[in-house]
């Protein structure tokens, strides 16, 4: 049931209008045809069903952040790795880092304003866009390569762009570094974590939301922040979480144990909603919940 409501998710958002449309940057201006013994085989302009083919599985992920458009090229040399440059246009910067942090899991800055780099894969996000560089194999030649390919398109996007504001809400301390990631669509709301099979805090495009991890190994727990525009809709959320994981609990936050023994909490600050999930103890929640503000 689940894949099918993606399926049906992804065929909706390509029948929805694209807002805050920007002008594509194009690679073949910048790019070189030929870098040492690579040349581009194949320039790329997918946008619309082409780019759903071309994407073949992923493209939830690329249109619940309002994808646009890709463009890109491939180069090939003979006897070389091919090696593939695809740059995501999004509607907005902070989709295009929404992307990054589904796709990163450590925080590097090589590269744009946040970036992961391995000898074959290297991938980065800045302004509204999101850029994926990838080798076949990794050789001396491919690796350095990829990394000159990122430098290129790094200096061919003028602008920045900002965060969501709602990363700053993050407590700093025993956060995993590159542990979070941010979504305006439930459908990722499962992402490190089950949390329900349901809209149950009703995300929209409206709400801002980052899901983060804290601790490592057996004391590992999980925080919720979400955004709302509104209070009555972040009392809702709330309501809806106490509803499910704290039935029988009293009062405005609830600190409770749960049957699998671990610890859970939830509360509200005006139209944002907290909670932590699979705490290992009510101190780890408490000092949470300090260090939030409270």
């Amino acid at each position: 049931m689940y894949r099918v409501w993606i399926n049906v998710f992804v065929i909706c958002c390509f029948c929805l209008p694209l807002e805050g449309h920007v002008q594509k940057i194009e690679p073949m201006k910048f790019l070189p045809e030929q870098y040492e013994a690579y040349k581009v085989s194949e320039w790329m302009d997918y946008e619309g069903e082409a780019l759903y083919d071309y994407i073949n599985g992923g493209a939830e992920l690329y249109l619940s952040y309002g994808l646009v458009g890709m463009t890109g090229c491939k180069y090939n040399g003979e006897g070389l790795p091919q090696i593939t440059v695809e740059i995501y246009e999004m509607t907005s910067s902070q989709n295009a880092f929404g992307v990054y942090t589904q796709s990163r899991d450590r925080e590097e800055y090589d590269f744009g304003q946040g970036s992961q780099s391995f000898n074959d894969f290297i991938l980065f996000w800045k302004d509204n866009y999101y850029v994926i560089i990838t080798a076949q194999k990794a050789t001396p030649e491919s690796t350095k390569t990829i990394r000159q390919m990122a430098s290129f398109v790094d200096g061919a996007i003028p602008g920045t762009g900002r965060k969501p504001d709602i990363v700053d809400a993050l407590p700093p301390q025993d956060l995993v570094p590159g542990g979070y990631l941010y979504f305006h669509h439930y459908v990722w709301l499962n992402a490190f974590l089950f949390i329900a099979d349901y809209n149950i805090i009703n995300i929209t495009d409206e709400t801002h939301a980052v899901l983060a991890r804290y601790g490592n190994g057996d004391s590992r727990c999980y925080l919720l922040v979400a955004d709302y525009p509104d209070m009555p809709s972040a009392e809702t959320a709330f309501i809806r979480l106490k509803e499910k994981f704290a039935p029988e609990s009293a009062g405005s936050r609830p600190v409770l144990r749960l049957e699998d023994q671990t610890w859970f909490s939830t509360w509200t600050q005006g139209k944002r909603l907290w909670a932590v999930f699979n705490g290992r103890s009510s101190e780890q929640i408490e000092n949470l919940y300090h260090l939030s503000g409270k």
